[in-house]
């Protein structure tokens, strides 16, 4: 009874570990390390039965069949058609394969549960020099083993120090994975034998993708500066304000142009009243030196 329950909650498949450029898997859009085959043209393969997806795939040659697939990040099942061909391996040496990917059987159960989400790399660390990206990068696997609890991931280092450990990434940025050699050492100068900080369990997990929802571009983060910058007064209105408040001035402010102005013109007025009989050439004279000064001190009254 208990043996059957156990049998019931566990949910296998063929975990598709590297899919291959230009492979027949490759463009059925069969996403690597996340994609798990569960059947194969209406037959369930869930149980392991490998031979049964061999034959089946040998008779198809250059047939379309449908494929059923779990996908472990969107947690979904899918179909995907799928044509097997040796056409696109012909001219690679020791190729021979009719889908073009790698598979291995295992439970799918609690596959998204078992990564571990880098949040900080060290500068120069081991991490760094791996080229793995905080806060976007996730790790999800190595080909080393199965990573199928928080510890085994812990051991695996420790059992690689010095040595080159292989690990599958995914960049939630770039939504694609990637595999990545790093050399964990204790002697590159820092703490820990990565040089990065990892986050495992509930809140670490990759985040689902929803339906019709986008990364925020780099339009629409320019847009919102506006829109912030827009709220405020202009940055030249503050300069202004600081410069011509009279709060900010120990001494009494000079008079303003507009003042300036009416005391030259009161001036010249009582000149000309004083002046009258002189000679019209004379006049014309204290005219054109006058009227440059009035235009000139007119322009802040203007403002």
């Amino acid at each position: 009874m208990g043996g059957a329950q156990s049998s019931e909650q566990e949910q296998h498949g063929f975990h598709v570990l590297k899919v291959k450029e230009n492979s027949p898997a490759y463009h059925a859009g069969i996403d690597q390390f996340f994609d798990y085959i569960i059947g194969i043209n209406g037959v369930r393969v869930d149980n392991g039965d490998s031979q049964t997806l061999l034959k089946i795939l040998q008779e198809s040659e250059e047939k379309p069949i449908p494929l059923e697939i779990y996908s472990s990040k969107d947690q979904s099942a899918r179909e995907v058609m799928l044509t097997p061909s040796r056409e696109w391996c012909k001219d690679i040496p020791g190729e021979n394969s009719l889908i073009g990917c790698s598979i291995r059987y295992c439970s799918y159960e609690r596959a998204g549960e078992h990564v571990w989400h880098v949040l900080e790399v060290a500068p120069n660390s081991p991490a760094e020099m791996a080229g793995i990206i905080p806060h976007t990068d996730y790790i999800i696997g190595s080909p080393h083993t199965v990573l199928n609890s928080e510890d085994s991931f812990y051991d695996l280092v420790e059992d690689h120090i010095g040595k080159p450990l292989r690990l599958y990434l995914y960049n939630t940025e770039w939504d694609s994975c990637r595999e990545a050699i790093i050399v964990p050492n204790q002697d590159w100068g820092g703490q820990g034998s990565l040089g990065c900080d990892v986050g495992y369990g509930l809140l670490h997990r990759i985040p689902r993708k929803m339906s019709g929802s986008a990364r925020p571009s780099e339009d629409n983060y320019h847009h919102n500066q506006k829109q912030q910058l827009g709220s405020s007064p202009p940055q030249h209105h503050i300069y202004s304000d600081v410069i011509f408040s009279s709060t900010e001035i120990d001494e009494p402010p000079p008079p303003p142009p507009s003042s300036l102005s009416n005391v030259k013109k009161t001036e010249e007025e009582e000149g000309k009243g004083k002046e009258k009989e002189q000679a019209e050439t004379e006049n014309n004279e204290r005219t054109e030196l006058v009227k440059p000064v009035e235009e000139e001190n007119h322009v802040p009254e203007q403002q």
